[in-house]
């Protein structure tokens, strides 16, 4: 869930035009987060009652909430920019952390999966360039 809001904020800063440069981030940062959250939620609550014949079970109440602070935690993330440059560096260093966030997510399991340093560093470039061009994809497709 973690990466998956950092690359659709990512997507979302990447469709902002230029003259939005001084554009309040934060309210942006926050709404694109509850909003992929909620959807989430509600979809994964249907779905996981649909597999557990209309139960919900406790691991499924648990992977939800881990879901939820990986996504509260991207958002924080990306808000640590808004409050530390000024801002005409903000959107900059927004999309900084969450590039970041990516490769340091590809780096991670390419190190857990026992990949030497050097193989995970060009792991985690292959994770960041993909979810890159994932985000200027659904930006094309969707008009922006």
């Amino acid at each position: 869930m973690a990466l998956y809001v950092a690359i659709c904020l990512l997507a979302t800063l990447t469709a902002l035009p230029e003259s939005a440069a001084h554009t309040k981030i934060t309210p942006l940062i926050w709404g694109v987060t509850v909003g992929l959250a909620v959807v989430h939620w509600f979809a994964f609550r249907v779905s996981a009652r649909l597999v557990a014949s209309g139960r919900l079970r406790p691991h499924d109440v648990e992977l939800a909430g881990a879901q939820l602070v990986g996504a509260v935690g991207v958002a924080l993330l990306a808000s640590v920019p808004v409050v530390l440059l000024p801002e005409s560096a903000e959107l900059e260093g927004v999309a900084l952390s969450l590039a970041a966030f990516i490769a340091l997510v590809g780096y991670a399991v390419a190190r857990g999966g026992g990949a030497a340093r050097a193989r995970a560093l060009l792991y985690a470039l292959t994770v960041l360039v993909v979810a890159v061009a994932i985000a200027e994809l659904k930006n094309r497709l969707a008009g922006h």
